[in-house]
């Protein structure tokens, strides 16, 4: 497949190095921007790559579920970008029986999907629309098992079941992340297209443990002496970190595999 023309000069921000290593392991190693996990630096990284000649950005990278059908690994392809400044809602507790209905699903069970529907999204303090052509040119290389819908943008982790339970009441987005409503505002200001792409990390019924976020540093990397540092203050976490990294497993497998499919269409070669 030939490079796309709007992908062909695109500009990509992830997150962690380690998302960043799975776009290079697929041979992309040029214009690729790590915000570190903060929102700040993801609309630096986003401007300072336009500057440099980036005709489109695609925020690409791990996100949290809010729907409960998208296990680990699920695919997300972006109709629209939410943004959230707000603190964090807290969604209402669900019973036994509504936790049963709504439990997660593998992408291996799943079908080609849309979003529910998006009227919550008013919600939000801010909307960007994705550009139509880049989503169908990923719709159409990803195939099945793949949703679209709006993707939130938040400015702090999204850490305890009810929150995500929140933002999904609030919004209707499928999952959030940290970059892509500000990856999607810088290319607003100029006038670009853009897009995103996130794979499903921690499900919408897991708990993110403090350990887990002190390790990751500035650089985006993860430092292991401060996540074990962490841990031997908050040794209750363990199970919850464990937990955590399986689904991380399971995630970057999938981020790999869509880099892979991805890469003529992004212009690996150059």
């Amino acid at each position: 497949m030939a490079a796309s023309e709007g992908f062909r000069n695109a500009g990509f921000i992830c997150g962690l190095q380690s998302e960043a290593r799975c776009l290079a392991a697929a041979g992309m190693h040029q214009r690729i921007g790590i915000s570190g996990a903060r929102t700040a630096r993801a609309a630096e990284v986003a401007r300072e790559l336009l500057a440099a000649g980036a005709g489109s950005l695609v925020s690409i990278g791990l996100a949290g579920g809010l729907d409960p059908r998208l296990g680990p690994g699920s695919v997300v392809v972006a109709e629209r970008v939410l943004a959230w400044h707000r603190p964090l809602p807290s969604g209402k507790r669900r019973s036994l029986r509504q936790s049963l209905a709504g439990s997660v699903l593998r992408p291996s069970d799943m079908e080609e999907e849309s979003a529910p529907d998006g009227s919550a999204a008013a919600q939000a303090d801010g909307e960007f629309t994705a550009d139509a052509e880049l989503r169908s040119q990923l719709l159409g290389l990803l195939g099945g098992k793949v949703l679209s819908g709006a993707v939130v943008g938040v400015d702090q982790a999204v850490r305890e079941p009810n929150e995500k339970l929140g933002l999904l009441e609030q919004t209707a987005a499928l999952v959030c992340d940290m970059e892509s409503h500000a990856v999607a505002e810088a290319a607003h200001e100029v006038g670009v297209p853009f897009a995103a792409l996130r794979i499903v990390s921690d499900p919408s019924n897991r708990y993110i443990p403090v350990s887990a976020l002190a390790g990751v540093t500035a650089a985006g990397g993860v430092s292991v002496g401060a996540v074990i540092g962490a841990v031997a203050l908050r040794p209750w976490e363990v199970i919850d970190l464990l937990s955590l990294a399986l689904d991380a497993r399971i995630a970057f497998a999938a981020l790999r595999r869509v880099a892979r499919l991805g890469a003529p269409l992004f212009g690996a070669a150059g």
